[in-house]
């Protein structure tokens, strides 16, 4: 007991937060949608599966992390679990265009979100490197639901897709503050900031979510 510590404590507190918001969203979209439709039960694993990402983030990857040896795959159940709660996004995407307006591609491009999402947990694992999963993120959000989003945008649901390109855009400010290292002083680094960032995006997402059967 005399070793325990926390460390990287605000980094640690910081992916708290996103789990807090995440299974917010979860509870309060499962309270509105008692019968969800299989698109709504995609959306809502994209939020409990994104909270218990960042609890296992959180504990494993930064407060008790040097519990594990160098090289040891803490860090894996919260990438992996990051991997399979963004792949929900896109099915969920594929399952909402279809729900508004049949989508004869529905087929395709949900099998095709399987086949990447399995391909980079696998590269993932094997290679115990977060690069995959960035991968991933960046082909969900701009190749797989973007296109999507564009589709249901014209098909008049507006109000829902602009909540989703606000959570995207804020999601397209992490790769600036992980190059340049933004930080606010010595108690914010730019790992803090970008968990505060997808803080905000994930609440964006849930107010997307608000809008479906609106």
């Amino acid at each position: 007991m005399d070793n325990f510590f926390i460390y990287e404590p605000m980094t640690a507190f910081t992916d708290l937060v996103i789990a807090a918001v995440s299974f917010y969203a979860y509870f309060r979209l499962r309270r509105r949608w008692p019968v969800p439709a299989s698109c709504e039960r995609c959306y809502l694993l994209f939020f409990l599966l994104m909270g218990i990402s960042t609890v296992l983030g959180a504990f494993l990857n930064h407060a008790f992390a040097y519990c594990f040896p160098p090289g040891d795959r803490n860090m894996l159940p919260n990438w992996l679990t990051n991997i399979l709660a963004v792949g929900c996004y896109a099915l969920a995407m594929v399952g909402r265009a279809d729900q508004v307006r049949s989508l004869p591609l529905r087929k395709p491009l949900a099998v095709a979100v399987l086949v990447e999402m399995i391909v980079m947990s696998v590269l993932t694992f094997l290679k115990v490197s977060f690069l995959y999963a960035e991968i991933h993120i960046g082909l969900i959000l701009y190749v797989f639901s973007l296109p999507l989003q564009i589709r249901l945008w014209k098909d008049g649901r507006k109000p829902e897709i602009w909540r989703a390109w606000a959570g995207t855009a804020l999601m397209t400010l992490l790769p600036v503050v992980l190059v340049l290292h933004l930080h606010i002083g010595t108690w914010m680094n730019d790992f803090d900031i970008s968990h505060l960032i997808i803080t905000a995006a994930m609440y964006c997402y849930y107010r997307a979510g608000l809008c479906w059967r609106g």
